[in-house]
């Protein structure tokens, strides 16, 4: 109960349908985005991709949302050689030339050869 009382504004927020769409106006214009869709056949075809190169050592290109605020972010990508998957926390470790990082499967956005 002193939750709701110390945050009683918080939840009270209204955004009008104009307001919503002038701030998503103003946030692309900063460089960010909302969050492409991708298919069920797409990301499964892109799973696939991903662990083939672990099995037979090739380099993909990923491009994947990187979130910022809420559902906006920008749109990363990298190219590299799959060496780890972590099924636990559902990511994998892209690995360069000059760069590894970790990307989670969810904000995958496409995965080429």
């Amino acid at each position: 109960m002193s939750k709701k009382i110390n945050n009683l504004f918080a939840s009270m927020r209204m955004v009008l349908p104009e307001q919503r769409a002038a701030i998503l106006d103003h946030e692309s214009k900063r460089g960010l985005q909302e969050k492409p869709y991708v298919d069920e056949d797409d990301f499964d075809e892109m799973c696939f991709r991903i662990y083939d190169s672990t099995q037979y050592d090739y380099a993909i290109d990923v491009k994947w949302f990187q979130p910022v605020k809420s559902n906006l972010g920008t749109l990363e990508s990298s190219w590299g050689v799959v060496k780890e998957i972590d099924a636990n926390k559902r990511r994998f470790k892209l690995i360069s030339d000059w760069n590894s990082e970790w990307i989670k499967i969810e904000n995958l956005v496409s995965v080429t050869k």
